[in-house]
């Protein structure tokens, strides 16, 4: 029998004094969520929740029957519009936003949807593969312009996002879509992890043996012991 074994975990790292990240998994629906709010006093922290409740929201009871990516895709839509109108409506909450990476899956077909630089990877035969696409300014730069490795690592301003849930009232979604196979895994993340530790220290700890509760909490270790300066969010997907 086709199932997911699944795991969340998020940390506040080593510099920041509350946690603005959200996630969620839904194994009912079919959902796993990771957001990644920004935003003055504690704005960015509304911005990544209303995005996931969004999301998990327009999912139960999504305005018409569609396929499961245009589903995915209509509910970060409607993700976007309520942070925007939030943001608009509250004062205090003025350019607010958040980042989102979502799955979706009808197995073993999984989908993914992402704005901004919070990150989709699939761990497959010892390989770490990116399946979402950052929209950072470094990211869209090294695209156009061809910029070496080299570049985009000593590029000023790798944190400058291009595009955020609820920062206008339109917003660009990036998708993707992969059949799973035995033994594959999928990690959502933020910055906070992608950002400080190296692709080859994350897939060296998907290629272990451990359980998924195990390997979350090693992923946050791994964030510390390159200083943790943001919060830090994990959440594993395995297909049996």
């Amino acid at each position: 029998m086709e199932s997911l074994d699944t795991w969340g975990i998020s940390d506040c790292g080593l510099i920041r004094q509350n946690n603005e990240d959200a996630w969620l998994i839904d194994p009912e629906l079919g959902v796993a969520i990771v957001a990644d709010g920004m935003g003055g006093a504690s704005c960015g922290e509304v911005a990544a929740a209303l995005a996931v409740e969004t999301v998990v929201e327009y999912l139960r009871h999504p305005a018409a029957p569609a396929p499961p990516a245009e589903l995915l895709v209509e509910a970060v839509r409607q993700a976007n519009r309520r942070v925007f109108l939030h943001a608009q409506t509250q004062e205090d909450c003025q350019g607010m936003g958040s980042t989102i990476v979502a799955a979706l899956w009808r197995l073993p077909r999984i989908y993914i949807a992402n704005v901004g630089d919070s990150r989709a990877y699939l761990f497959r035969d010892r390989q770490l593969i990116q399946l979402s696409y950052d929209q950072t300014l470094v990211n869209e730069l090294r695209v156009k312009f061809g910029l070496t490795a080299e570049e985009v690592s000593n590029f000023p301003h790798k944190n400058v996002l291009t595009m955020a849930v609820g920062a206008s009232p339109e917003v660009t979604i990036r998708t993707h879509e992969e059949s799973l196979i035995p033994g594959d895994q999928i990690l959502l993340c933020s910055d906070g992890l992608s950002g400080p530790v190296p692709e080859e220290e994350i897939a060296a700890v998907m290629a272990g043996a451990e359980p998924l509760s195990v390997k979350a909490d090693r992923l946050i270790q791994a964030a510390k012991a390159h200083g943790a300066p943001d919060n830090v969010t994990a959440v594993l997907l395995r297909y049996e």
